[in-house]
């Protein structure tokens, strides 16, 4: 059975969101994040466990602010694991995001620092410089489409992390540091955004499925032969003739009695 890790990221100034279990989804986190430049945007996130790998989806709520993802930067719990892992594009899980505005990620894509940096070298302002001396540092980073909006405006992306020689699990990724990377953000797609948060330790199960009860086969009952009506007993009248010939005998006898007699 699949293990799923749902954590959705609101990344508002400053904002702090429980995550409630999805019914879709077998586990779920909740956390605390926050926007630490610019304008307020919100982005959500989940993390599924497929066979050996876990799949990220990530998608930018257009209802809060309009923005373009730009980049992800990511923390795993056992550093020794980063020299194995490796990230393909997973299929768009998003129903209400099309084709234009969802990117599937390349190997160039996907870089790792077991140092740990706030910019992978990508360019074109994929980075989340700023934030102070104490501003996080991740390990991993992702380049998604280009800066600008006029060739991808992406909303939404999704890819698979495994690892060369062992299976990953969810609880690598609690208590771990996320960050996005936003721009062209806002109604006049002018602003910019750099978030950052942290998942919680907490992995809630949901409760199983109910198991349904099989429907009973219904019992046949055959249906009874018709029992047949009684032969009625046979009530003749004689034929008057044969009433005759009755009388007649009788009359005889009596006359040969007397004789007798």
């Amino acid at each position: 059975m699949n293990k799923i890790l749902t954590v959705g990221l609101s990344f508002l100034v400053p904002s702090a969101m429980a995550i409630a279990a999805s019914p879709a989804h077998a586990f779920s986190l909740s956390g605390s994040l926050y926007n630490y430049e610019q304008d307020d945007t919100k982005v959500d996130y989940s993390l599924t466990q497929v066979g050996g790998g876990i799949q990220f989806d990530f998608r930018v709520d257009t209802s809060v602010n309009m923005a373009d993802l730009r980049g992800l930067f990511l923390n795993i719990n056992d550093e020794s694991l980063l020299s194995g892992l490796s990230a393909t594009a997973a299929s768009n899980p998003f129903d209400d995001i099309d084709a234009a505005n969802f990117y599937s990620i390349g190997s160039d894509d996907f870089r790792i620092d077991s140092g740990g940096t706030t910019d992978f070298g990508f360019g074109g302002g994929n980075g989340l410089n700023g934030g102070g001396k104490k501003a996080s540092q991740y390990t991993m980073g992702f380049d998604i489409g280009q800066q600008g909006i006029a060739n991808y405006d992406i909303q939404g992306t999704s890819f698979l992390l495994e690892h060369d020689s062992q299976d990953l699990s969810l609880d690598l990724f609690t208590e771990s540091m996320f960050g996005v990377r936003l721009m062209s953000v806002g109604d006049n797609r002018e602003g910019s955004s750099k978030l950052r948060g942290e998942t919680s330790n907490e992995i809630i199960e949901p409760e199983p499925e109910p198991t349904s009860e099989p429907t009973p086969v219904p019992t046949v009952v055959p249906t009874p032969l018709p029992t047949p009506a009684p032969t009625p007993e046979s009530r003749e009248v004689p034929e008057p003739m044969a009433l005759l010939g009755l009388v007649g005998i009788g009359a005889t006898l009596k006359t040969l009695r007397r004789r007798h007699h």
